[in-house]
């Protein structure tokens, strides 16, 4: 009997370890990620080793972060799903914000930007009109004008999500059922998002994260789903343990 009780026990404890299972989160690395800024429209940024999101309303600064990620791992319906990015740097300056969008399929370079080519003049998502912020804030221009927004091409998934103190690889992250719902909508195995800095009215305090080349890169992490076989598999070994003991 007391066989029996520990057979019972030890299959117990398997299928406890496989139902905890998807409390630790899988992930999904960034395979592109790089910056580009307004006030040198035509430069690459890829090769430095941070990462910067700028609104600049007294200038041209406009910093706007991307990132490309595969989907194919992601199950179906996934939900939950948080976008992971680490801080480059320590920066006490708080009360700022982020917004991230998730770039449509309909625009035709969603998932063949390149990290090393991209500058801000053919990044995807963002429509270069050559007009400074200053200008197009005393125009009464909307804030999608100052920030070149491509919006017919963009899907926001969170808006003005506050950030900082910024401290040296700490995680701040993204999520959301809109992220979930963006994720579960892609059908070519890719997804582009941009990361912009909220409304501020100064070109100070980027917020400023790693590059994959130098740090922590971004990730995408999710909870996956229990398997199911695993657990058929754990009861069956129960249930052929008890009846060997008999």
């Amino acid at each position: 009997m007391r066989r029996t009780s520990w057979a019972i026990a030890a299959c117990m404890s398997l299928a406890s370890i496989t139902l905890l299972q998807p409390c630790f989160a899988a992930s999904i690395g960034v395979t592109h990620d790089t910056w580009v800024r307004e006030d040198n429209a035509d430069s690459n940024r890829n090769g430095n080793s941070e990462m910067n999101a700028r609104t600049d309303l007294d200038g041209d600064d406009n910093d706007v972060i991307l990132l490309r990620f595969p989907t194919t791992a992601l199950p179906s319906g996934v939900s939950g799903v948080s976008l992971n990015l680490f801080w480059q740097r320590d920066d006490s300056s708080s009360s700022n914000s982020l917004s991230l969008y998730g770039l449509n399929e309909s625009d035709a370079d969603e998932t063949s930007w390149d990290e090393t080519t991209v500058t801000y003049n053919n990044a995807p998502g963002l429509l270069p009109d050559g007009v400074d912020p200053t200008t197009e804030l005393a125009n009464s221009n909307s804030f999608d004008d100052i920030r070149d927004l491509d919006v017919a091409n963009l899907t926001l998934l969170v808006a003005d999500q506050p950030y900082g103190p910024q401290v040296t690889n700490e995680q701040y992250s993204f999520s959301g059922t809109a992220l979930d719902d963006f994720l579960n909508a892609d059908t070519n195995g890719q997804v582009t998002f941009l990361i912009l800095r909220g409304n501020e009215s100064t070109s100070g305090n980027q917020a400023r994260f790693w590059a994959k080349e130098a740090g922590p890169g971004a990730t995408l992490s999710y909870v996956p789903e229990p398997s199911t076989m695993a657990l058929m598999g754990l009861m069956s070994l129960a249930v052929g343990m008890i009846a060997r003991r008999r």
